[in-house]
């Protein structure tokens, strides 16, 4: 993929997540520079994910796409935004947090499908999945290239993993 597709792709997914850490976790984020991922080891304990393929319609051409958001938090950072998103207090990871990271996933690709919709994008998503424990392994879709931004924040950093395909 040209850059210019990664950025008008990537774009809509910061703004999201920006915008969702500010109202949902009441916590401003600072998005790093992207850099291209060389493993599938996940960079944090707790990874939310979805997948998703669409079309994209380019100078009167429709292409296939294929890709996937993944977020990855190491785990005191997950245990205290999920309590921030709650208004609770949370001493370690538990059952009525462990969907907090896929529910913040969820938010961030429905407002970034909405902006790239605007931009000639139909995605369509599966829905998120969690991944718990250290150096667990993100099957990305065969072929594509993953980027991967840290973002940092009041209670530690996390990343954002955007990987995107046309066929």
């Amino acid at each position: 993929m040209a850059q210019s597709n990664f950025v008008e792709f990537s774009k809509p997914f910061i703004d999201a997540l920006i915008d969702t850490f500010e109202k949902m976790v009441h916590t401003e984020i600072k998005p790093h520079n992207p850099k291209i991922k060389t493993t599938s080891v996940a960079r944090g304990d707790i990874t939310a994910i979805i997948g998703m393929n669409g079309t994209v319609e380019k100078d009167g051409q429709i292409k296939d796409f294929k890709g996937l958001l993944a977020l990855s938090w190491p785990e005191p950072v997950y245990v205290t935004l999920a309590g921030r998103m709650l208004f609770e207090e949370y001493e370690e990871y538990n059952d009525e947090i462990s969907d907090s990271g896929a529910e913040i996933a969820n938010i961030v690709m429905g407002n970034a499908k909405g902006h790239l919709a605007n931009i000639g994008y139909k995605i369509g998503m599966a829905s998120p999945t969690s991944i718990r424990g250290a150096g667990h392994e993100i099957k990305y879709p065969p072929n594509t290239t993953v980027i991967e931004i840290t973002i940092g924040t009041d209670i530690g950093d996390f990343c954002l993993e955007i990987c995107y395909q046309e066929a």
